[in-house]
């Protein structure tokens, strides 16, 4: 018998597949032409775009699948891992964005908070991840309208934008008990990964009752 399908919350459209596949080929082809001349970096982001593009489609298509219930659970492992290397792939990405655009939090390189203390934004992005990232994909157990993508779009830019202004308030006001800049980069950076997690997440619960 089918699934009925829950009010409100629909398989993702294969338009969403498209556009991602989309801006993986930009963005290979950006670092390709506009990575900076004779630094290593950018190669290392270009491999990942590669891979992005390649495996996105597996667990997209795969997540499409009926495939009998103890297949699936024969197959779980590798689907576990995929997913994981999916998420560090998109990981990878938003550092690749924080490394070409040269961003600062306060005197702070965004990159270079990455490169000296992803150990302990880690925890915080995965958390990011599975209630926003991996909806994006179109890889979640749970598939939202357009709608509800929109807004959850828009609960992380306020998360973002939410945990830039307490950030910046605790960095001006104590930021002398941090110690050097990146460290204060690092604090302020988790109250951005923790802005978005807290808003995605009472917006989804508002939504959804």
């Amino acid at each position: 018998m089918a699934k009925e399908a829950t009010p409100g919350i629909q398989s993702p459209s294969f338009a969403r597949f498209i556009l991602w596949e989309i801006l993986g080929v930009v963005g290979f082809l950006h670092i390709l032409f506009y990575a900076p001349a004779n630094d290593p970096t950018p190669l290392f982001f270009l491999g990942n775009a590669v891979f992005f593009v390649a495996l996105y489609p597996i667990l997209y298509f795969y997540s499409q699948l009926k495939l009998p219930a103890v297949l699936k659970f024969l197959i779980l492992p590798l689907s576990i891992t995929l997913r994981i290397l999916l998420m560090i792939s998109s990981g990878l990405w938003i550092t690749y964005i924080l490394y070409a655009a040269g961003l600062f939090l306060g005197q702070a390189s965004c990159y270079q908070v990455i490169r000296h203390y992803w150990m302990f934004l880690t925890p915080f992005y995965v958390v990011d991840y599975f209630f926003f990232f991996e909806h994006l994909w179109g890889l979640s157990w749970v598939n939202f309208t357009f709608w509800s993508s929109v807004g959850m779009i828009s609960d992380s830019v306020s998360g973002v934008v939410a945990g830039l202004k307490l950030g910046q308030i605790l960095i001006t006001k104590w930021g002398i008990f941090f110690g050097d800049a990146e460290v204060q980069g690092l604090v302020w950076s988790l109250f951005i990964l923790t802005g978005v997690a807290a808003v995605v997440w009472f917006g989804n619960k508002t939504r959804h009752g």
